[in-house]
């Protein structure tokens, strides 16, 4: 780009230095052509003068001595013919009556003219005037003149053409550099906490500037906000690894500890049957975390699984369904599990994900609620709501219930057998399905879940 700029700076020069030079001589020509006119007319009035005092119409041939090598003397009758020449003979002259200069002195008095003159072999300035005795007399310079003054004046024009393109060479190096300058500036600051607060840029850049800066601070917050998302898939990929060990070792140091009594040998008969139970009760505790593990996996990968979101369900009997097959679990504590709201509220989603996340809610709530509680499901138009009589959730610990592995009191959910992954795959299945989850919950009162599918296209929990 700098070459550019001053390549075209330079022949802008030269292009300059040509006109230059081309109107300085056509100015000069014209110059030296009034003062030929100028010359010619005082020459003419000068013999005129002569003429008339020593009366040479009888003696033509003593205007001789006014003529030069440069000066010619024509003197015509009032029909054109040749009376005197000082360069030809007279009486071997053509008739000038037709000659331009000599015609309008017959008509106008004055007359010029430049063309080629066969005689002169040369171009030629002619100046004429009607005489009071009717003859014409003619004064011609040969153009030769004209190029001589040119050839004198020459090595100035040529110094002067080399003047404007050296000067041209230069200022376009010194413009060339200013301009690229501050762009060079800004190239080289491009990235660095300095490129934010450069000044004097060009006001014609500046937008381009402008928007530049506007696109790297966008950049940089987007890149930002891509490593503080990273950070925090890592911790929680970190966090799930290490709950999900967690969870998992619990369990298999119980069934590890049974196997081996009853292996040793230590552990008497009675008690066989007893660690047996024990041990087929953590197995299945160990199947649900599983299982549950999966699930997540699968709504979170559900590019490699697509998911077929348009079944036609009826969630009164999707919600009777999941009573149903809890209704035992409730009976066993005493709890009484209804099914309440509207019948025929229908929307379009997955049954086999909306019937677990039903369940895992039903289910919770017939875990957290004391013996002779209610849990009672209510379906709405477009939405589902849980609610029990349960212990309640503390309000510090709300914005996190449905994180993975998560529990409000690790103790009592272990004794209730829960995997702490029931309300993240509620959480999921919502975020699939478009819904947005509301909580309200108060400790010892209970806990209200409701799932609303006709809100907006982000899982939020309220």
């Amino acid at each position: 780009m700098k070459d550019r700029i001053r390549y075209s700076l330079i022949y802008m020069g030269v292009i300059a230095a040509l006109l230059a030079v081309f109107f300085t001589v056509r100015v000069f020509e014209d110059e030296m052509a009034d003062q030929l006119k100028v010359h010619l007319r005082e020459n003419l009035r000068l013999i005129e003068t002569a003429y008339i005092d020593e009366s040479l119409e009888s003696k033509p041939q003593n205007l001789a001595r006014f003529a030069s090598a440069d000066l010619r003397i024509t003197l015509i009758d009032s029909t054109g013919k040749i009376i005197y020449d000082s360069d030809a003979k007279a009486a071997e002259m053509e008739n000038h009556y037709n000659r331009e200069e000599v015609f309008d002195a017959m008509e106008k008095g004055f007359g010029e003219d430049l063309r080629y003159s066969s005689t002169l072999q040369a171009k030629a300035f002619y100046f004429a005037k009607r005489l009071k005795d009717g003859n014409v007399l003619r004064l011609g310079m040969r153009q030769a003149n004209l190029q001589q003054a040119y050839s004198k004046t020459m090595p100035y024009l040529i110094a002067l053409f080399v003047a404007v393109v050296a000067a041209a060479i230069l200022i376009a190096i010194g413009l060339s550099r200013a301009f690229i300058s501050p762009l060079r500036k800004l190239v080289d600051q491009l990235g660095t906490p300095e490129w934010m607060n450069i000044e004097n840029v060009y006001k014609e850049i500046e937008p381009l500037v402008n928007t530049i800066r506007k696109q790297d601070l966008e950049l940089q917050l987007t890149i930002e906000q891509l490593s503080n998302e990273k950070q925090k898939i890592s911790h929680l990929k970190d966090e799930f690894t290490a709950n999900a060990s967690h969870e998992l070792k619990t369990p298999l140091t119980s069934i590890s500890g049974y196997a081996e009594l009853i292996e040793s040998g230590m552990a008497k008969p009675e008690d066989v049957k007893i660690f047996a139970g024990k041990i087929h009760k953590e197995a299945k505790r160990l199947q649900s975390i599983a299982n549950d593990i999966i699930t997540l996996s699968k709504l979170n990968d559900r590019e490699s699984e697509p998911l077929d979101l348009n079944e036609e369900i009826n969630l009164w009997n999707l919600a009777q369904s999941c009573i149903e097959g809890l209704m035992l679990n409730a009976n066993k504590k005493n709890i009484q599990l209804s099914l309440d709201g509207n019948r025929n509220s229908e929307i379009t989603g997955n049954s086999k994900l909306l019937f677990e996340m039903i369940f895992n809610l039903v289910d919770n709530s017939i875990r957290y609620t004391e013996q002779g509680g209610k849990v009672v499901v209510v379906v709405e138009e477009n939405a589902i709501v849980v609610k029990d009589t349960g212990i309640g959730i503390p309000e510090e610990c709300q914005s996190r219930i449905f994180e993975r592995f998560y529990r409000v009191d690790k103790s009592r959910s272990k004794e209730t057998g829960g995997t702490g992954l029931g309300l993240s795959i509620v959480k999921h299945i919502a975020e699939v399905h478009h819904a947005a989850i509301h909580l309200k919950s108060t400790v010892g009162f209970g806990t209200e879940v409701r799932i609303d599918f006709k809100s907006s296209k982000t899982t939020k929990v309220v």
